[in-house]
């Protein structure tokens, strides 16, 4: 196996993946950055210009079937050019998307075949615990760890109450409090870069990740500005999704800070961010109940005797109605594509039999006239 290619994640499970579909013109190559339809991918000898085949591009019905980066993909040479031809996705082991900015219900993708997925929040005035309970919901989703990491330590005299919270909103997710001014601080995160491992940094704005990613890189790769002092928010500095190598092992993907990040329909990552919420709406009398006073209601029973905190409960109801309120949303959306696809279907087998229809009545003629 190419060292370039393991190094870049490259595993078994992607070379038996590829051999399925490799009809020998194919080779591997995984996307670097994505930049207004082509992608920067590497071949495990270097970067390349690469595009989706009309075929591959006609068949994507959803983002998920749009190339991402972080993504393994069979390319192919186009002869007399530098550029690659991505004619198929490979399977993936991990996958985040979230539901698009806006009123739109289509999902976009974010990332793809990682290992950890870090959800840095700062420890400044934009703090915010119900933010962190939204980020590990999503984040559950992709198939990959999460790692709640809380930047900006050394603006705090005490941690011990934050990250007494954290944890236990965090069941059982690891915790770390770091400063990406203070190289020491980082050595507990050593473990997550080994060689062939990937990891996504996802937050907001304003939360430090372009200054984590520069000392990770040991270099000033990514520009930084200061947040606005009136509200701790801050401003866009990385604008696109990179892969970056990190020189003592892994790679990370750095993703633009998020303003906003709505559910995708989703319930499994609620259920494990609020497992303790659910433990008790299970234990309900009624499966339907309602927990507003019904009888032998346990999510009541457990905020009244003080094991449910009644904001955590809130939010876990929140959270759920905005997931089924997406999930809603996406089912229409699917029909509606499903009926252009038949429609579209229907107008190409039209044409194909007027065109049969077409070469039959030549072919008659061209046996009358002779």
């Amino acid at each position: 196996m190419n060292l370039q290619l393991r190094r870049l994640g490259w595993d078994e499970s992607f070379q038996l993946s590829f051999e399925t579909i490799n009809d020998g013109a194919f080779i591997p190559a995984r996307v670097i950055r994505e930049n207004k339809g082509q992608y920067i991918v590497n071949t495990g000898d270097g970067e390349s210009v690469a595009r989706m085949s009309g075929v591959a591009l006609h068949g994507a019905m959803t983002s998920s079937g749009i190339p991402t980066v972080g993504d393994w993909l069979a390319v192919e040479r186009v002869p007399g050019s530098e550029d690659l031809v991505i004619h198929s996705i490979l399977p993936r082991k991990s996958f985040f998307e979230r539901q698009a900015a806006g009123n739109e219900s289509k999902n976009q993708s974010v990332a793809a075949n990682f290992d950890y997925l870090f959800l840095v929040s700062g420890l400044d005035g934009d703090f915010n615990l119900r933010r962190i309970q939204r980020y590990l919901s999503l984040a559950w989703n992709s198939q990959a760890q999460p790692v709640i990491i809380l930047n900006k330590a050394d603006l705090l005299e005490d941690l011990a109450e934050i990250l007494s919270e954290v944890k236990k909103m965090a069941m059982g997710v690891p915790v770390f409090t770091i400063s990406a001014m203070v190289p020491e601080s980082l050595r507990c995160l050593d473990d997550f870069f080994e060689e062939g491992k990937t990891v996504v940094l996802l937050g907001s704005s304003g939360v430090g990740k372009s200054s984590l990613v520069n000392a990770l890189l040991g270099e000033e790769r990514l520009a930084t500005r200061a947040i606005r002092a009136a509200d701790c928010r801050g401003r866009h500095t990385t604008t696109w999704r990179e892969l970056l190598l990190i020189p003592r092992g892994g790679m990370l993907i750095d993703l633009p800070g998020m303003r906003e990040l709505q559910l995708t329909g989703e319930s499994g990552g609620i259920e494990k961010t609020f497992a303790d919420v659910e433990r008790f709406v299970n234990q309900c009398r009624f499966r339907n109940c309602r927990h507003q006073g019904e009888p032998g209601c346990a999510v009541a029973e457990a905020i009244e005797n003080g094991q449910l905190e009644s904001d955590r409960y809130h939010q876990f109801m929140k959270l759920r109605r905005e997931s089924s309120r997406a999930r809603v949303r996406q089912a229409a959306r699917k029909k509606t594509m499903n009926a252009k696809q038949k429609k579209n279907q229907d107008k190409e087998r039209f044409f194909k039999e007027i065109a049969i229809q077409n070469r039959r009545n030549a072919k008659a003629k061209r046996k009358f006239d002779w």
